[in-house]
């Protein structure tokens, strides 16, 4: 606790604009577009699968979006690419939230998926990433603290609005909530902050530097990125398609609905938990040394969830699943930081967030042709587990790359 007093009271402002923006990346989250999804189908008059057919091509394009947007944060101001990031994501809400055709509603998920889901989360923990080096963990858990918080707070919330303002309105509050809270909360929390591109900085009487940069394509060939993408598409796969489908291996089961809502808890108060501990190893031990351990307990959890038939299970089993979420969370993007450096710390995490979008995308996508040619949860969640031990297991090649060093 000592260590996460003093870097609070050294670095309040910066850790606040990061928990500030995991937390209000919750409006383009999974987990509260689902509450809109029956409505918004039901006025489209889309079927359940022509609906996750659109949501699925919002999230596949705003993973193509990401490739390119998400690595200017290493060449543009922070305050500017904040702030760009924040209209364009206001500007979503209000285009899903007017919509009056299938097409428009397509592009507010899609602005949703790339400014919620994707780049505020991306601005937060690169962010800290950079900012931060002996601290780096603990910075990070701090602010990715704001995921399970949105989890836990923002579903009943949308819901209870939802009821009072009907579904355009809960979307019109949104963006209002966005505009009030996260506006004044860039300049205050970045004061004192220098926001300038790392890369201008570094290059500054650096002419070989300032000639040679390093793109998308030239990360994707080496083999730290081919290391660690396995954890990074499994987590973000499984967790979308299970809190997809939860109601449906509830019904399944005999679970009722509230059981299945309110184990949502375990999850999201382990991932708090894990995040917040992990957060001390990673300072302590590296993230290199914890990265190839830190999946074991999602393995247990699917398996229990897929054996186990009586309601007690899926709580617990998404207890043990949120422990590797938290933990990954802080783990795998401190990694990114000790492995590849933070000179191009954006443009590495830009493809690492591509590649959770796609797979959050493919999930549900995945499960569902399983589920409709009547393959059992238990043979799906069997299977993702054994895919999980192989994530493991080729996790321990970490050890033998060698860090870059820009």
């Amino acid at each position: 606790m000592g260590g996460f007093g003093q870097l609070l009271r050294g670095a309040p402002r910066l850790l606040g604009f990061g928990f500030l923006l995991t937390f209000f990346s919750s409006f383009g989250q999974t987990f509260l577009l689902s509450l809109y999804v029956p409505e918004l189908s039901a006025y489209l008059g889309l079927s359940q699968g022509w609906m996750g057919s659109l949501y699925a091509t919002a999230t596949l394009g705003s993973a193509a979006l990401l490739s390119w947007v998400g690595r200017f944060i290493d060449y543009r101001d922070l305050r500017w690419y904040a702030w760009l990031t924040l209209g364009g994501y206001v500007v979503a809400l209000l285009t899903l939230a007017t919509t009056q055709h299938v097409v428009w509603a397509g592009l507010g998920l899609l602005g949703l998926r790339l400014t919620g889901q994707g780049l505020m989360g991306h601005i937060s923990v690169t962010s800290m990433g950079r900012y931060f080096d002996a601290a780096r963990g603990k910075a990070i858990s701090l602010a990715t603290l704001g995921f399970p918080a949105g989890e836990a707070l923002l579903p009943l919330v949308i819901a209870l609005l939802m009821e009072q303002v009907g579904w355009r309105g809960a979307l019109v509050v949104s963006a209002v909530v966005l505009v009030a809270a996260v506006g004044p909360g860039i300049p205050l929390l970045l004061k004192g902050t220098n926001t300038a591109p790392p890369l201008l900085q570094a290059q500054k009487g650096d002419k070989q530097s300032a000639a040679t940069h390093y793109g998308p394509r030239y990360f994707l060939r080496t083999r730290a990125f081919w290391v660690l993408a396995p954890n990074v598409f499994l987590l973000g796969f499984v967790n979308t398609a299970v809190f997809f489908f939860q109601v449906v291996l509830g019904e399944e089961r005999g679970w009722s609905k509230e059981w299945v809502a309110g184990s949502l808890a375990a999850f999201a108060a382990s991932s708090a938990l894990s995040m917040f501990v992990s957060g001390s190893l990673v300072d302590r031990f590296t993230a290199r040394r914890l990265f190839p351990f830190y999946f074991a307990p999602y393995v247990l959890g699917l398996v229990l969830v897929a054996v186990i038939q009586a309601p007690w299970v899926y709580p617990v089993g998404l207890l043990f699943m949120g422990l590797s979420n938290g933990m990954g969370s802080t783990i795998k993007s401190a990694l990114q930081a000790e492995l590849f450096g933070t000179r191009y710390l954006g443009t590495v995490r830009s493809l690492f967030t591509v590649l959770m979008v796609i797979s959050t995308a493919l999930g549900p996508v995945s499960f569902g042709a399983l589920l409709d040619r009547e393959v059992s949860f238990l043979a799906i969640l069997l299977g993702c587990a054994m895919a999980v031990v192989g994530a493991i297991l080729q996790s321990f090649r970490v050890k033998r790359i060698t860090p870059f060093n820009f």
